[in-house]
């Protein structure tokens, strides 16, 4: 019961989070699943919520989609979800735990340092981001990184950065869901953490939806990526 209850109350404070911000749910989510359930329930369990979450985020914010942009995206990222897919089968938990850590660590402090790249022109950069987010998201549900920064050197609008982030993140869902499926990651034990997963998930983009209209989203974002920053010290340490 003691598990039901932990696997539950990760899935609600990760949905909370992804309501407010449009990202970051996976980053908070999947450390604490891998060491609830192991990154091999972990990875394809979530993978079925986050794709229900985004799939409510995207249509939340559907107006402001830019076809152009997404496709750029899209693209690579279908050629790196099977790699990462792959990959999940073969990595030590031990070592994913490490990699999560370090990811987590880095996409903190660069937010927190309030540091911007320089604006990313030509079609290059968005192969390296959406390549590299569909290598994470298949491996570790974490492809959220490369495309934020990418976005944000772009100078995306907050609602251009929310409509494709979620509409881009609910097509690589699809493709990570095939690819789970098609390696046979979806065992009883993942469908039903996910199932466990599902009522948090809803009450929580509920209560991130309020969050979202009646709290500071700056000053909210910042106490998560505060949070990120510690729990990704504590996987790598």
């Amino acid at each position: 019961m003691a598990m039901l209850m932990a696997i539950a109350l990760v899935v609600f404070v990760a949905a909370a989070i992804q309501g407010v911000l449009g990202f970051g749910g996976a980053l908070v989510a999947m450390p604490l699943l891998v060491t609830l359930v192991g990154v091999q329930t972990a990875t394809p369990a979530f993978a079925i919520i986050g794709t229900l979450a985004t799939l409510l985020n995207a249509i939340r914010w559907r107006a402001h989609v830019t076809l152009g942009d997404l496709v750029q995206l899209v693209i690579p990222a279908a050629l790196g979800i099977p790699i990462g897919v792959l990959l999940l089968a073969r990595v030590d938990a031990g070592v994913v735990t490490r990699v999560l850590g370090v990811i987590l660590i880095l996409y903190a402090v660069y937010n927190l340092a309030g540091w911007r790249v320089p604006a990313l022109h030509g079609r290059s950069w968005a192969f390296a981001a959406g390549f590299s987010s569909g290598i994470l998201s298949g491996a570790f549900n974490t492809g959220g990184p490369p495309v934020i920064v990418y976005a944000d050197a772009r100078g995306w609008t907050a609602e251009r950065f929310r409509g494709n982030l979620q509409t881009y993140f609910v097509l690589t869902s699809v493709l990570l869901l095939v690819s789970h499926a098609l390696t046979g990651h979806f065992t009883p034990v993942v469908w039903r953490t996910a199932l466990i997963g599902v009522p948090a998930l809803l009450i929580g983009q509920l209560l991130g939806v309020r969050l979202c209209r009646a709290i500071n989203p700056n000053a909210f974002r910042r106490l998560v990526l505060l949070f990120l920053l510690v729990l990704g010290a504590q996987l790598v340490l």
